[in-house]
C-alpha cells in the first residue's frame, strides 16, 4: 500500500512538473507577473510612473507566490527613478528576478524607462513614458522528471527521451504607458510587449501576446479633527482604486480602497472578476488582499497578503506575500510648485 501511495505521489509530482513546463516554456498565452501592490511597484505598473514623484525614489519589493506549492513563484526587483528639471521628465531602471516552480524556470528582466510631463492647464497634466527591456530567460533541465522516467517501483533515475530545446532566451521588448491627473483624480493605459518578443526556446514562434494595464483612482480627503506633533489639523484619505490587465485570452481587475492616515496605511481589495466563467461552475475568483504600511521619516515599509479564494485554495497554496520598501530622498528644486499625482504614497 506505502509503494502504491508513493507511486501515486510520485506520479503527481511529475504531472505538476510537466503542466508548468509546458505552460511556460510553450506559453502562447503565458501571463506577466501580478502584484499585489501595484502602486507600490510604480515602474513596473506603468512606464509613465518614472520621476513621478519630482525626487529621487528606490524601490525594493519581493512576493512569494503560493510558498507551500512546488509550483511556486518568487520574484524580487529593486528599482530607481528620478525627475529631470530641465526636460520637465523622468528616467527610471528597474531589474526583476523571477524564479518559477521549485527555481526550475527563471528570468532576468533589465528595463529602461524614459517619462515626459506636460501641464494641460492649472487642474491637469499628463505624462508620457517608454520602456526598453532586455529580457534573459533561463530553465534547468536537470531539475525536472518526465513520466519515462517512472516504473512500477517509482522513479527509475534513468534519463528520459524527451527532446531538450534551448537552456536560455534572451530577448528585447517595449512598452508604452501614459497618466492623466489632477490633485485628487488620475487614469492610466500601458501596453507592454508591444513588439510580441517570440520567447519559444524551441526553433519556432511563440510570441508574448501584448499586456494591455488600465489603472484610475480618485482620492477623497477628510479632516480628522485632531492636531498632529507638527500642530498640524490631521487629516486621513480614502482612495477607491482599480486596475484591469488583459492579455492574450486572459483578463483581470483589482478593485479595493486605500485608507491613509498621516504615517498609517491600511488596504483592502478583490482580485478576479465575479461576472465572468471559465466554465459553467468555475468563476472568476481569484484573491481577496489586505496591506498594511508605515511609513518613517522618509521610509516606506508596507506588507500585503492574498488569501486564495478560487478553487486552487482547496490545495492550501499558503497564499501570497509581499513586502516593500521605499525611500524618496529629495531633490533640491526650486521654487515652482509642481503637481504631484495623488495615487498612494506607497
Amino acid at each position: 500500500m506505502k509503494l502504491v501511495v508513493r507511486y501515486l505521489y510520485l506520479s503527481l509530482r511529475a504531472l505538476i512538473t510537466v503542466v508548468i513546463l509546458l505552460v511556460v516554456i510553450d506559453n502562447a498565452a503565458a501571463q506577466d507577473i501580478q502584484f499585489s501592490q501595484f502602486y507600490a511597484n510604480t515602474l513596473y505598473l506603468n512606464p509613465a510612473f518614472a520621476g513621478s514623484t519630482h525626487d529621487l525614489r528606490g524601490v525594493l519589493h519581493q512576493r512569494i507566490q503560493w510558498p507551500k506549492l512546488e509550483a511556486k513563484y518568487i520574484t524580487s526587483s529593486a528599482s530607481l527613478d528620478t525627475y529631470i528639471k530641465k526636460t520637465k521628465g523622468g528616467i527610471g531602471l528597474i531589474v526583476m528576478k523571477d524564479w518559477q516552480g521549485a527555481n526550475t524556470i527563471s528570468s532576468t528582466d533589465i528595463a529602461l524607462q524614459y517619462a515626459q510631463e506636460v501641464d494641460f492647464s492649472s487642474k491637469f497634466s499628463m505624462r508620457f513614458g517608454l520602456q526598453g527591456t532586455y529580457v534573459s530567460r533561463n530553465i534547468n533541465y536537470a531539475q525536472l522528471t518526465f513520466p519515462d522516467q517512472y516504473t512500477d517501483g517509482g522513479y527509475s533515475g534513468l534519463g528520459t527521451s524527451e527532446d531538450f530545446g534551448m537552456n536560455r532566451k534572451n530577448f528585447f521588448d517595449l512598452s508604452a504607458g501614459t497618466v492623466l491627473y489632477s490633485d485628487n483624480l488620475w487614469l492610466g493605459i500601458s501596453a507592454h510587449h508591444i513588439n510580441n518578443p517570440n520567447q519559444s526556446f524551441y526553433n519556432e514562434v511563440s510570441r508574448l501576446p501584448v499586456k494591455i494595464g488600465i489603472v484610475g483612482g480618485y482620492k477623497i480627503e477628510f479632516d480628522g479633527g485632531g492636531v498632529n506633533n507638527a500642530n498640524k489639523t490631521s487629516k486621513y484619505t480614502l482612495t477607491p482604486t482599480f486596475y484591469y490587465k488583459m492579455q492574450g485570452k486572459s483578463d483581470q481587475l483589482d478593485l479595493g480602497v486605500y485608507g491613509m492616515r498621516e504615517d498609517l496605511m491600511l488596504g483592502f481589495w478583490y482580485r478576479g472578476i465575479p461576472i465572468k466563467h471559465y466554465e459553467r461552475n468555475l468563476q472568476n475568483n481569484e484573491s481577496m488582499v489586505v496591506l498594511l504600511g508605515w511609513r518613517i521619516n522618509r521610509l516606506v515599509v508596507s506588507y500585503s497578503y492574498d488569501f486564495t479564494i478560487s478553487k486552487l485554495n482547496n490545495t492550501r497554496t499558503g497564499g501570497s506575500h509581499e513586502f516593500n520598501l521605499t525611500y524618496i530622498y529629495p531633490l533640491p528644486l526650486k521654487r515652482k510648485i509642481y503637481k504631484r499625482l495623488p495615487c498612494p504614497k506607497f
